[in-house]
Formats: structure tokens, sequence, C-alpha cells
């Protein structure tokens, strides 16, 4: 309710000033001259070129501004910005209208001071004016208060400090405690290894010595047995290769003999049929017979053992195959007599 009061009873200064202004301008162009001279002094030389050159212009607008501003809020409609805007409309006056310091007497200096206090009060009500929410809290009050808000949600969310700060202490606790623990351990192991090696050690060395002398020993033995029995082994081989070589040489004079006894019928029977004679197994067979004999006769003029060893294993290869060809002819002649 005294807000309803009030705002009317403000604004109706800077309404009424501002209707002035709009129906008397030509009346207050020095005073807004003088504030255009002030304002282009004060800013840069860079922006002094934005600042109008019309001060009756500008006059009008500060009147339609009053105007305006001062209507909106005495109906209470944008009551801050309207406070706002009447605010700057009302510098003109304090600087230019106001300067009770550039007064020329006493008398004129204390009428300005008046009108420089009244605006300055005008001016701080208008900006206690800016500051009213009726009650309300303020768009920075509601953006802090949700930044708060989430912030606390955050943290709600997420672990304290002193969460963390006890999670940290009791991991580290425990990895103390391992530690300690392991080490201990490992400690106690390596004394138990290094007593047990102490306690054991003599027993290894002996059993290692032991070990050792016994294959010592078995090899000693070994030689020994292989000294010993050197003579009749070489002794035994010979004899072995001895009737090794009896038996080649008795297998090929028996094969021998029996191609010699028999070679004879064979040969008549081979001359009597001339036919017979000019087959390819006779002929085959006369052959292999010649080459054994050849071998055999190698045989007889070999000089040493392994040239003999070799040269009967060669006149018994040829001997075989020279009996295996004269079966097979002998079979051929059979089939051709029957």
């Amino acid at each position: 309710m005294i807000r309803k009061l009030a705002r009317p009873m403000l604004a109706s200064v800077f309404v009424w000033e501002g209707v002035d202004n709009l129906r008397n301008a030509s009346e207050h162009v020095k005073e807004t001259e003088g504030f255009l001279k002030t304002v282009r002094k004060a800013v840069p030389s860079e922006y002094q070129g934005y600042i109008p050159n019309d001060p009756e212009l500008v006059t009008r607008a500060i009147g339609g501004a009053k105007v305006g501003a001062g209507s909106t809020l005495a109906l209470g409609k944008a009551p801050r910005t309207s406070a706002a805007v009447l605010a700057a409309a009302t510098l003109p006056n304090l600087i230019a209208k106001n300067n009770f310091w550039a007064a020329d007497n006493k008398e004129d200096k204390e009428t300005r001071r008046n009108g420089f206090l009244t605006n300055t009060a005008l001016l701080g009500a208008l900006f206690i004016a800016t500051q009213d929410t009726e009650g309300k809290p303020s768009l920075r009050w509601r953006a802090q208060k949700a930044g708060q808000r989430t912030n606390k949600k955050i943290q709600q969310a997420l672990p304290t400090k002193s969460e963390s700060e006890q999670k940290r202490e009791e991991l580290s606790a425990r990895a103390n405690e391992f530690s300690t623990k392991a080490g201990d351990w490992i400690n106690e192991t390596s004394a138990k290894a290094q007593a047990y090696v102490d306690d054991n050690k003599d027993d290894w060395q002996s059993t290692g010595r032991g070990l050792l002398d016994t294959a010592k020993s078995y090899v000693d033995d070994a030689k020994t047995y292989v000294e010993d029995n050197k003579d009749d082994w070489q002794e035994s081989g010979r004899d072995l290769l001895g009737n090794a070589k009896s038996f080649i040489e008795d297998s090929v004079d028996n094969a021998k003999t029996y191609v010699e006894d028999n070679k004879g019928d064979w040969l008549e029977s081979a001359q009597a049929n001339r036919d017979t004679a000019r087959t390819g197994a006779v002929k085959a067979a006369t052959k292999a017979q010649a080459r054994a004999d050849k071998a055999v006769a190698k045989l007889d003029g070999a000089k040493s053992k392994r040239a003999s060893k070799k040269a009967s294993k060669h006149a018994e290869k040829l001997q075989k195959e020279a009996n295996k060809k004269i079966e097979a002819a002998i079979k051929k002649l059979e089939k051709r007599s029957k």
C-alpha cells in the first residue's frame, strides 16, 4: 500500500519537470548546453563525436524520458527500470542547473545549493527504488541461491572431504599393515631357509662327494672291465670275421660247384638245340655266371681284410644274381621241353 502512494509522489516531480522541458525547451537549452560541454571535457577525445550537438533536441529527449519513466513508475510498471531511467535523467540538473560552485553571487549560489541537495535526495530515493523488489527475491539473489543449491546437491552426491580423507587413511593403514606382514613373512622365511641350509649343507656336501666317488668308481670299473676284456673282444671279433669269410667262401664254392656240375648239362642242352642257345635267358645266365666267376677270382687276390670282405660281398651278390638267372633259364627250358 505504501508503494502505491510513494511511487506517484516520487514520480510527480519528474513528470512535471519533463513536461516543462517539452513545453519550454528553449528556456532549458542553456543548461543542457553547459551539461554537454562538461560531458565533452570528461570523455576521451575519440568518444566526443558521439555526443549530440543540438542542445534543444537533447532537452526534449530528457523531458520525454522523464515523462515516460515517471508515468510508468507512478503506475507501478517496471518500477526498478523506470527509477533507473529517472536517475540518469536527473544528472543534467545536478551538473548544469545546480552547479552552485559556478554561481556569481551569494543568493544565486544559495539557490543552486538548495536545488543540488534536493535533486541529490531525489536521486537517492530513485536509487532505493531501483533496488526495491517488493519483498520478492531479486534476480541476482535467486541466481546466487540457485548456484548454492546446485553446489550443495553436488557436494551431497560426491564424497565429502572428510570421507575422502577417511578412505585414504584406511587404505594407507591397510597397505602399511600388508607391507609389514609381508616384510615379516619374508624375513621369517629367509631365516628359516638360511637355517635349513646351514643345518644340511654338510650332509649335502658329503652326499655330493659320495655320489661323485660312486660315479668315479663306476667309471674306473668300466675302464678296468674294458681293459681286461679288450683282447678277448678283439680275438672274438677276429674269429667272427674269419668264420664269416669261411662261410662266404664255402657258399661261393658250393654255388660254383653246383653251377659247374650242372653247367655242362645246360650247355649240352643248349648246343643240342640252336633255338634254345639263342634265347635271352640262357645268354643272361651265361653272362651272370661269368661275372660271378670274375668276382671270385678277385676274392682270391684280395690283399687286405677290408678288400677281401668287400670282394666277398660283391661275389656273393653276383652269384645270387647268376643263380636266379640260371633258375629262370632252367624253367624256360623246362617249359619249352613240355
